[in-house]
Parts: C-alpha cells; structure tokens; sequence
C-alpha cells in the first residue's frame, strides 16, 4: 500500500485535479483503481490549502460519472447479446432474467446509488444497469446523486484527518472488507424478502368448494 501511496501523491502534485478525474473515471469503467487513497489525500491537500473542497469533490464527481456512463452505454450495446450467449447459466430461465430485468427498470436506482458508494461495487454496477436497459435519465441522475456522495465522504475524511491521513487509511483498509461483505449480504437478504413478498402476492386464491344442492331427488316412478 505505501506504494499506492506514494504513486497517489506524486501524481497529485504534478497533475492535481486531472489525477483525480482519470482515477475516478478509470474506476467506474470497470478498472480497479486507488479511489480511496486519491481522494482521501486530496482531502489532506485542500487541509494545507493546496486543493479547494468544492473543485475537489466536482472533479471527482465528473470522473465517476463520466466513467459510469461509458460502462452504462458499452453494456447496453453489447453486453445483452454476450449475457445471452455465454452467461445465460447465471440467470437459468427467462423468468429470472425478466425479473431482473424489470427489477432494473423499476428499482433499479436504489441498486446504482448504494453501489456509487460501495468499494469494489463502483467498478460493476454500471454494466447490469446497462444490460437490463435500465432508463438512462435515472440512471444518469442516481449516479451523479452516488458520484457526489463517495467524494464528500472521502474527501472529508481526509480533510478531517489532515497529516493522519496515512493512519486512517490503514485503519479503513482493516475494516473495508468486513463492512463491504455485511452491506452486501444485507442487500441479498433485502432482496430476498423482497422477492418472496412478491411471490405471496401472487400465489392464486384456492376456488370456492362447489355448494351441495339442497334439493332432494324427484322419487323415482
């Protein structure tokens, strides 16, 4: 990680906010990327008065969104067919690959706003959004909700933190992981009782019983 570190700050004093920008958009393409360490750093310069918070945060802001919406567009361009073909093992029947479909298009903006948040989720999240077609508008407008909350947040951080940026990056890594596993599994249990809500609703309504006729037989002759 130090040398995460330092590659961070060097290209943050010879490029300055550009490097903040390409990070960011590089990430939200798909391409692992030091998100974390740029912004938290560039929160420790706008601490020495070498970075404005706002620029800061907008440029970074820009970078996700930017990146994101290229991964929206390569996705619904070509990535159906692709799922289609290689992948159909993933959703087995049409009905899920509908549901998920649907799913996209009508909650979809929840899933791209906590995933503009999440470490290791920004990088993908654009790509089913893009294949399902999710409406571009929502998509566009949650991302850039999501594209502005994850440098606030970050960006912040470091400010806060000013010369123990480097400790509370160590501390962040320690516990990233445990925290990206319980928001994840927190989301698949969401989805689950969402999904079987929706199956209740569904199930048909048993017939009545046919009613037994009260008429008594004509005696036969």
């Amino acid at each position: 990680m130090l040398s995460a570190i330092h590659t961070v700050t060097v290209w943050l004093n010879e490029v300055g906010y550009l490097a903040v920008y390409l990070v960011l958009f590089v990430e939200s393409i798909g391409v692992p990327s030091p998100s974390e360490i740029i912004l938290l750093f560039s929160g420790y310069e706008v601490w020495l008065g070498h970075f404005s918070y706002p620029i800061v945060v907008l440029v970074a802001a820009a970078g996700s969104t930017t990146g994101a919406t290229g991964a929206y567009f390569i996705a619904r361009l070509g990535g159906r067919p692709l799922l289609l073909k290689h992948f159909r093992w993933i959703f087995r029947t049409p009905e899920r690959l509908a549901y998920w479909e649907n799913y996209f298009h009508t909650k979809g903006d929840k899933v791209v706003l906590i995933g503009r948040v999440i470490s290791g989720v920004r990088m993908i999240i654009s790509y089913p959004a893009g294949i399902f077609e999710m409406p571009y508008p929502r998509f566009l407008l949650f991302t850039i909700i999501g594209s502005i909350l994850w440098p606030l947040i970050a960006v912040t951080a470091g400010w806060l933190l000013g010369p123990h940026v480097v400790s509370g990056l160590e501390a962040v890594k320690q516990y990233e992981a445990p925290v990206a596993i319980g928001i994840v599994l927190l989301l698949a249990l969401w989805w689950w009782w969402d999904r079987q809500k929706k199956k209740r609703q569904v199930l048909p309504v048993a017939d009545d019983p046919p009613v037994k006729s009260t008429s008594s037989k004509k005696p036969t002759p």
